[in-house]
Parts: structure tokens; sequence; C-alpha cells
């Protein structure tokens, strides 16, 4: 075990002996996140084209906005307005609460089976959005990783861990704007395969879109036929 995750991890369950789990957003309950909590966070009113951001059906990219650069569409959960969300997905990402990936993937699987298209992924493989070794021995976990697990098995379809990697370490997105984002992440990503296939990237939240775009990219020039993404939340 690396030395870094392994102390978290005794942190973790340090914290736990002394303090009670509870929801992270009312302090209640026995869950990092209740089921009334759950209930209560803003749904996206419409799926968005992950180019030009406007209402698209299904989440599908506008067919006047795709490109072999871009995904083929995105269908999130949530809207990343809410400061709820944020605050759950910042203690997902960065406070090491693993256990919050089964209710975000279960939010996923509700907007998917509300817009009629689980058949539609029946054929896919899930990729989740890969750190890089840096980061991941610092946070100990995946976080997209952990969503992809658990939504492969409410979806019955396969995940794929190791096709994509990342090869750049990069500044976290969240501190960049929009256009130093892109410059940021290009050629971020390799893959040593062909990917001929269809894929359904899975990442814990989209705002520009670069970096899913990018993997998009990467996996188009190597035999994609098809790429979508799915997200807890999208803002």
């Amino acid at each position: 075990m690396k030395f870094i995750p392994y102390i978290k991890t005794l942190g973790r369950l340090a914290a736990d002996l002394v303090f009670p789990i509870s929801c992270i957003i009312c302090g209640q309950g026995e869950k990092f996140l209740c089921e009334s909590c759950q209930a209560k966070l803003t749904r996206l009113d419409k799926q968005l084209c992950v180019v030009c951001k406007k209402p698209a059906a299904y989440g599908k990219t506008h067919s006047t906005c795709v490109t072999r650069n871009t995904l083929d569409g995105i269908i999130s959960a949530l809207s990343y307005t809410d400061k709820r969300t944020k605050k759950l997905i910042g203690t997902f990402k960065y406070q090491f609460i693993s256990d919050l990936a089964a209710p975000m993937s279960h939010m996923i699987v509700e907007e998917i089976t509300k817009q009629g298209i689980t058949g539609y992924f029946a054929e896919f493989t899930i990729i989740p959005v890969p750190l890089h070794k840096r980061r991941l021995n610092w946070r100990g976990f995946n976080q997209a990783e952990l969503l992809a697990e658990a939504l492969g098995k409410n979806l019955n379809i396969p995940v794929d861990k190791t096709l994509v990697t990342r090869a750049k370490f990069t500044t976290p997105q969240i501190e960049l704007k929009a256009e130093q984002r892109k410059t940021n992440i290009e050629n971020a990503f390799e893959t040593k395969n062909t990917t001929v296939g269809r894929y359904l990237l899975v990442d814990d939240v989209v705002t520009t879109g670069s970096t899913l775009n990018e993997i998009a990219k990467l996996l188009k020039k190597h035999g994609a036929t098809e790429v979508w993404a799915a997200t807890s939340a999208h803002g």
C-alpha cells in the first residue's frame, strides 16, 4: 500500500471512531448523503450540448457542433450551480469520502433511465477519466473510477480502467479559466491500443468540457466510432 493513501486511510478510520458518520449536507442520519438531501439536490432541467451549452435532446451533441474532436453526447444528473452539489463533489474528491460513489452513480443512472436511453449504452464500454500517478498517489483513489465501477454494475456494461492513461501532470482545471483549460489539458492523455468501439466516459463534474473532449478526440483518432460521457453534475 502506498504510504500517503495508507496514512489517509488510517486517519479516516480514526475519524469514524470519534465522529459518527452523518450526512454532509444536513448533518443528520448515518449516511454521508441521506435520502432526503439526495432528493432535494437540483436536477438538470434539460440536458445540454457539450459544445454550445444549449439544450440538447438526450444530451446528444448538436449536429452543427459535433466534430471528430468532441463528444457525441453527454448526460448529467445534477446542476453544478447548486451549492449543495458543489459541497458534495468537493467532499467526494478532496476529503476522500469514497462512500459517496454509490449515491452519485445512482443519480446518473436515474437520469439515464429518465431519458429512456439505458438500452442505447448496452454495447458501450465505460472509461473513467484517469488521474496522473502523482495525483492518484496523493489522493489514494480516483473518484471517476469509483463512479465508473458503480455505473458499470448498474448498467451491466464493462469498465476499462487501463485503455486511457494520463501521460502529463497538469494544473487542476478548476484553477484555470476556460481558454487556459484547453491548453492545459492538450495531449495530456494517451492510449497504446486501437479503440474501435463505442465508449462512455465517466467523471464527477463537467464545466467547459475540455477534459472530456480531449479524451474523445484521442479515442476517435484511434478508431472509436462514438464517444459519450456521463457525469454527476454539469455546470
